[in-house]
C-alpha cells in the first residue's frame, strides 16, 4: 500500500474506461483549479478508446490511481468478451496497471482519507445515493470502514454515480464517471472548506460547475 501523503484540495476523476479525448480535457481543467494532486479511482481499461493513450496520459501526467475491477480482470484474462473489451496493450502500458495499488492513503486537514476503486479493497462494492437496508448490509467493507478509526473519508467509484454519503464513522465520495454512456462528471474534494464541487467532463462545456455538495465529517460510531 502506498504511503499517506498530505493533501488539502484534491481533483478527483471516476471510472475512465479508456476516454483519453475527455481525460485529456478534464485534466486541462483541472490544472486551472488549484489542486494538490489529481486522483484517479480505477478502471482505467475496457471502454470505446484507446488502451494506451489513456494509460500514457495517466502516466505522464502524474495522475494517483488506484486499481478497479477492469484492471484486475483483464491482468486475469477474464471478462474479454465484454463490450469494448480492452484485447491487448503495450508493455509499458501493462506494466503502469501491474503496479497500482487496490489502496492509497492521504492525510487530510479534516481526517485521513483512503482513496480505492469500490469500498476499500473490495473492487466491486455496488454502494448507490439510494442503496439502503440489506444492500446496505451486504457490503462488508462498508461496515469494517465504519468501525475503522484510521480512515475518515472514502474516495470510490465504480458505480458511476456522483454523490456524498455520511455513514456513522467515515463519508464516501463518488465523482461519477467520464464514460460517454453515463453523466460524464470530475470533481474537486476541498478537505478545507469542506465542499465537493462537481463538474462536467463533457465535450461541449468540461468545466462547467454543476453542483456544490456539503462534505461533512463522519459522526462518530455509537
Amino acid at each position: 500500500m502506498v504511503a499517506a501523503a498530505r493533501v488539502g484540495r484534491v481533483g478527483v476523476v471516476g471510472d475512465v474506461h479508456c476516454e483519453s479525448s475527455t481525460l485529456s480535457r478534464v485534466l486541462d481543467a483541472l490544472e486551472t483549479m488549484r489542486v494538490d494532486a489529481v486522483l484517479c479511482v480505477g478502471d482505467l481499461v475496457d471502454g470505446p478508446g484507446d488502451a494506451d493513450e489513456t494509460l500514457g496520459i495517466l502516466s505522464s501526467r502524474g495522475v494517483q490511481c488506484v486499481a478497479g475491477n477492469h484492471e484486475r480482470w483483464f491482468l486475469e484474462g477474464v471478462k474479454r468478451d465484454l463490450e469494448h473489451a480492452t484485447q491487448e496493450i503495450s508493455s509499458e502500458s501493462e506494466s503502469f496497471i501491474r503496479g497500482l495499488e487496490r489502496i492509497r492513503l492521504y492525510e487530510t486537514p479534516a481526517g485521513p482519507a483512503m482513496l480505492c476503486h469500490g469500498i476499500g479493497d473490495d473492487d466491486e462494492a455496488w454502494l448507490r445515493p439510494d442503496t439502503r437496508g440489506y444492500a446496505l448490509q451486504d457490503i462488508p467493507t462498508l461496515r469494517d470502514l465504519m468501525l475503522d478509526d484510521s480512515v475518515s473519508f472514502v474516495i470510490g467509484g465504480h458505480t458511476h454515480e456522483r454523490m456524498v454519503r455520511i455513514f456513522p464513522g467515515v463519508t464516501v465520495i463518488n465523482a461519477g464517471t467520464i464514460h460517454r454512456k453515463d453523466e460524464q462528471t470530475f470533481a474537486v474534494v476541498d478537505f478545507t472548506e469542506m465542499k465537493v464541487s462537481v463538474y462536467s467532463a463533457h465535450e461541449s462545456d468540461t468545466g462547467r460547475l454543476i453542483e456544490e455538495l456539503e462534505l461533512p465529517a463522519p459522526p462518530p460510531v455509537e
